[in-house]
């Protein structure tokens, strides 16, 4: 009886121990990333418009799959080698993506930068469980630091200390 009682002690303390563990997502190893891929990326200012009430709840009770993309608008500035200078302004999707429970989040109408694949139409912006592609309220430290990448120099998380 004793065994049985702390065997099911340690299957509940398990469950309730397993989580999502995630690397803190960095907008420089971001564009790191994306300069190294073999897909053209832009690299984006601003605000996309959805419509709050669209977004689903980033820890979810049971579902399968991913959601269905969410239709946007994006407004902003696109990064160039001059910095956030190119007028940006059209449809873009919004993909949110989960693992298990833990679904990614997109920040409602505020400024971030965001990582989009230039070659997909629609342009869709991922909002994964453990972010990384969506950086809301950017400080100016950051958006200088992606002009200095976008340029050549420099490139690497000490750039923002």
């Amino acid at each position: 009886m004793k065994s049985a009682i702390l065997a099911t002690c340690f299957l509940a303390i398990g469950s309730q121990a397993v989580a999502l563990s995630c690397v803190r997502p960095d907008p420089i190893a971001t564009f790191q990333t994306v300069a190294a891929a073999p897909e053209p990326y832009f690299v984006l200012l601003g605000v996309l418009e959805t419509g709050d009430s669209k977004l689903p709840p980033s820890i979810r009770n049971g579902g399968e799959g991913e959601p269905e993309p969410i239709s946007g608008y994006f407004r902003g500035k696109g990064l160039t080698k001059q910095g956030f200078t190119a007028d940006f302004m059209r449809p873009l999707d919004l993909q949110i993506g989960c693992a298990g429970p833990w679904c990614g989040a997109a920040p409602g109408n505020v400024d971030a930068v965001f990582f989009v694949r230039a070659d997909q139409d629609p342009i869709t912006a991922i909002a994964g469980p453990c972010g990384g592609m969506i950086f809301p309220n950017p400080d100016q430290a950051t958006l200088d630091a992606l002009t200095t990448c976008m340029q050549g120099g420099p490139c690497s998380a000490q750039t923002l200390q």
